[in-house]
């Protein structure tokens, strides 16, 4: 089930977030609501070199991108561990997409990868993109109208270029990240053309642009090396929200999407092609896709899952919908 086929609607979308959504104690709901999450986690400190859960309620080791990175592909996979054991999902049934690092953790729901494999490709990726942002100051900004009188996309992309800077991430739902050298995040934070807003954003570097370049080798070395299966069920790729068509691909996309911007915008079109009517559900540490669903489709049900309580949620949603008749 690697591609999608035409004729296939999907009553589940499952989407993981990506760095930014990091927080102290993110961890600890996950290790008391899973039975088996406290020896995952013990293996999984093992595989990645840290004791996450230390690591996870430090504040300061949470803005490193090598401790982030693996730490939230490490709480969506128990997040989808617990989802798994209460929704009536079926093999296939579902449609992954992960935004940025949460791509690792999407490919581990869809099956391409086991939850260890995932975190540990996090870590790998998360330390090279850590030492990639050392060797040069630069930064992301979240770039977007203004509330009154706000600029339309396409010029709130060519502010972007016209300032020296990168697009980043296109999100949808008029919001873009610019990323690129610091001191040009910074002007274009101070001095917003007309009808946009501009907010700093707290990474370490400018992800997603070239000046990721020497986070790419490290990585790709780590993924050709990585045991990656056929799939259970269909996942889409940042790049262009197309669907990815097997191990080999995945592979490739895992690697160019280290500085190719993450467009999802084209995923969230494809969501609402191939799942129009689905149950959104958003794994842990939830929350920023579910608010860019929310602006472009308000009608949308969806479940943002920080704790295993929203699990309950989500499978009572999902109860509703089967008792309803719409995914009989």
């Amino acid at each position: 089930m690697s591609e999608m086929e035409e004729s296939v609607v999907y009553p589940y979308v499952v989407t993981a977030p990506g760095q930014g959504v990091q927080r102290p104690g993110m961890l600890d709901p996950w290790l008391e609501g899973v039975p088996e999450a406290p020896a995952l986690v013990d293996d999984w400190s093992e595989t990645v070199g840290f004791d996450l859960v230390e690591a996870s309620r430090d504040a300061t080791l949470l803005a490193d991108t090598a401790v982030a990175q693996p730490l939230i592909v490490a709480v969506s996979v128990l997040s989808l561990r617990l989802l798994r054991s209460r929704l009536p999902v079926f093999r296939g049934a579902v449609l992954f997409a992960g935004h940025s690092v949460g791509e690792l953790a999407a490919a581990a729901g869809a099956g391409y990868l086991s939850a260890e494999e995932a975190v540990g490709l996090a870590r790998v990726r998360g330390a090279a993109m850590s030492a990639a942002c050392a060797m040069a100051p630069t930064g992301m900004a979240a770039v977007m109208p203004t509330r009154r009188d706000g600029a339309p996309d396409e010029e709130i992309a060519s502010a972007v270029t016209a300032a020296g800077l990168t697009v980043a991430n296109f999100n949808g739902s008029h919001q873009f990240v610019a990323a690129g050298p610091l001191e040009r995040v910074e002007a274009l934070a101070d001095t917003p053309p007309p009808g946009v807003r501009v907010a700093r954003l707290p990474v370490a570097g400018a992800f997603h642009t070239e000046a990721m370049a020497p986070a790419v080798e490290p990585f790709a070395r780590a993924v050709r090396h990585a045991r990656i299966t056929e799939p259970a069920s269909a996942l889409l790729g940042n790049e262009e929200g197309a669907p990815v068509a097997g191990p080999d691909d995945l592979r490739r996309r895992l690697i160019t999407q280290i500085t190719s911007p993450v467009r999802w915008d084209r995923c969230t079109e494809a969501i609402a092609c191939h799942a129009p009517d689905a149950l959104h559900i958003e794994l842990a540490p939830a929350g920023p896709l579910t608010k860019l669903l929310q602006r472009s489709h308000p009608g949308a049900r969806a479940v943002a899952v920080a704790t295993p309580e929203d699990v309950d949620r989500a499978a009572a949603e999902a109860d509703a919908l089967i008792s309803g008749g719409q995914h009989a």
